[in-house]
């Protein structure tokens, strides 16, 4: 049992990690107790890599990483790319020259590629964590990499799996039942698998067709432009669902604007205050929780256990996070938003 700066604790087990809120009675699992390691009052300096600094998913990530790392007297030092994956490498290079750095926490543009850098990271001494993006080169397995020290991650065809799971359930009783999809951007592999993953859900209903493919950026005007036109061209979408919650509000307002408010059942990714908000008020049919916070709490606690040479858990799977996830899982809807609270 780790103890977070007495507000609260990670129970370990072999097939998950779980954060959970402090209980008054003794829970009846059997754990691995250990403590966040005690450092010397300079503390460990830790490299986070952030694969996007516009974004308001990210720096939740890097404020659970500081949350634990500083409480144990550490330094988070951010670095930041607009999803390039050659100048993230670049970035890890430059960090493992700099000599600076007890351990790095990536956040990987491409988890295939980096690998190169993890390498080199490796052959200096220096351990890596993943987070939220696995590292491998296969990214569709949840094994982490030979030189990755452990991982907090999701893959993009769970996430892909969850979105057409929610399509299915937006299009139940609908037939034929048209969806607009927005993705984040075309080439980054995590959408690309996820609407492979989309596609194979929906393969298996024929109500329902995807009529539009769109990149928005994972912003919010570039949602509301890419959901306009995405309207004119095919009026008789049923459904629009996104990789990104911020997109999905720009749609919502594409939607008001075309006049079809009620008619089109939107569905976002992430379940940021926003999306939770329009879930709860049921201007949205769902949104497929993230946690962001978490996994960089989880994350940070890794690189601390890696620097020590004591960790006991190398990878963890997001969706397994129940608490803070629903009991009946990750799909937000109006039926089990109470059981969530959104973390970014």
């Amino acid at each position: 049992m780790l103890k977070l700066i007495g507000r609260k604790e990670f129970f370990l087990r072999k097939d998950q990690c779980v954060m959970r809120k402090y209980v008054p009675f003794l829970l009846v699992v059997l754990i691995f107790v250990i403590s966040v390691p005690a450092f010397a009052q300079d503390g460990p300096r830790i490299a986070y890599f952030n694969p996007l600094g516009n974004n308001s998913y990210t720096p939740q990530v890097e404020a659970g990483i500081r949350d634990v790392v500083e409480a144990a007297g550490g330094t988070v030092v951010e670095f930041s790319v607009e999803f390039n994956a050659e100048e993230q490498l670049n970035q890890i290079e430059d960090a493992i020259t700099s000599g600076e750095f007890d351990a790095f926490i990536i956040y990987s543009v491409d988890g295939v590629g980096v690998t190169v850098g993890v390498d080199a990271a490796a052959e200096a001494g220096i351990p890596v964590i993943a987070v939220d993006a696995p590292i491998n080169t296969d990214r569709k397995t949840l094994v982490p990499y030979k030189n990755v020290a452990g991982q907090i991650a999701r893959r993009g065809i769970d996430d892909g799996f969850y979105i057409g799971q929610a399509i299915v359930m937006a299009c139940e009783n609908i037939d034929p039942c048209e969806v607009g999809y927005l993705t984040g951007f075309a080439e980054f592999p995590l959408d690309v698998d996820r609407l492979e993953a989309v596609e194979d859900v929906l393969a298996d209903h024929d109500n329902i067709e995807i009529v539009s493919v769109q990149a928005a950026s994972y912003l919010e005007d570039e949602g509301f432009a890419v959901a306009t036109d995405m309207l004119l061209a095919n009026p008789g979408i049923d459904v629009i669902a996104s990789v990104g919650d911020q997109m999905i509000l720009g749609a919502e307002l594409a939607v008001q604007d075309a006049g079809l408010e009620g008619q089109v059942a939107l569905i976002g990714q992430g379940a940021n205050q926003d999306g939770y908000n329009a879930v709860a008020e049921g201007r949205w049919f769902a949104t497929v929780a993230n946690i962001p916070f978490t996994n960089g709490q989880i994350a940070g606690q890794m690189a601390l256990q890696a620097i020590e040479g004591d960790l006991i858990l190398r990878s963890a799977n997001m969706y397994d996070q129940s608490p803070p996830f629903p009991a009946s899982g990750p799909i937000i809807t109006q039926d089990n938003f109470e059981e969530f609270e959104p973390q970014w």
